[in-house]
């Protein structure tokens, strides 16, 4: 099941949101040696934020085996404060209903085809989240290969937002952007073969950026 969560859920989700950040910890620091905050065995940063929502996929409710972070990008971008190089038309930035996809991770413990199955319900769940929020694009940097096997091959067309760069361990980066809309979603469900992924009983709330 994906689940939605936010700040407003954390008396009623706590195990979740624990769990995500230790996902996190073990995905990002532990195995990719990512140089990020820690505390108690989770990783976090100032993208954090109250205006975070956070797509978690967990079968008992308590353990969160992948998960990936959306934030508006008017309450804080890192792809903007630190890779703004990879953009070549910096108006993105300043967009209305843009948001920010970062930290998306898969348990890498789990078998191949568990993880397949993780990784084509949270590129659903993008859609549908944005689709229910009036999201117009969603945006986010990952290695080249990432952006094929995840998404591309998952039916979602990208616009690249700049050419690939290689960054740290000679690893290929580069700034995509997913136009969030019913035919997108359409076609990635086509090609998944999922229907409706995205558990979400509370009311929407519009975000509103400063």
């Amino acid at each position: 099941m994906l689940q939605l969560l936010s700040f407003t859920t954390i008396s009623k989700q706590g195990d979740l949101f624990i769990s995500q950040f230790q996902l996190r910890q073990r995905e990002f620091i532990e195995r990719q040696n990512y140089d990020v905050h820690s505390v108690d065995g989770m990783e976090f940063d100032k993208y954090d934020t109250l205006a975070s929502k956070y797509l978690v996929y967990t079968l008992d409710g308590k353990t969160v085996l992948g998960a990936s972070r959306l934030t508006p990008i008017g309450f804080g971008c890192m792809l903007q404060d630190h890779f703004d190089e990879f953009v070549d038309d910096k108006t993105v930035f300043s967009t209305p209903d843009v948001w920010e996809g970062t930290r998306f991770c898969i348990d890498s413990r789990l078998p191949p085809e568990q993880r397949r199955l993780i990784c084509q319900t949270l590129v659903c769940g993008y859609l549908e989240f944005g689709i229910q929020r009036g999201v117009d694009r969603i945006i986010g940097l990952m290695p080249t290969m990432i952006l094929r096997t995840v998404f591309e091959r998952n039916g979602i067309a990208l616009e690249r937002l700049g050419a690939a760069r290689s960054f740290g361990d000679s690893v290929k980066l580069q700034a995509a952007s997913i136009a969030v809309s019913q035919m997108q979603l359409d076609r990635t469900r086509l090609r998944t073969g999922l229907e409706a992924v995205l558990f979400d009983d509370r009311p929407i709330r519009q975000e509103h950026a400063a």
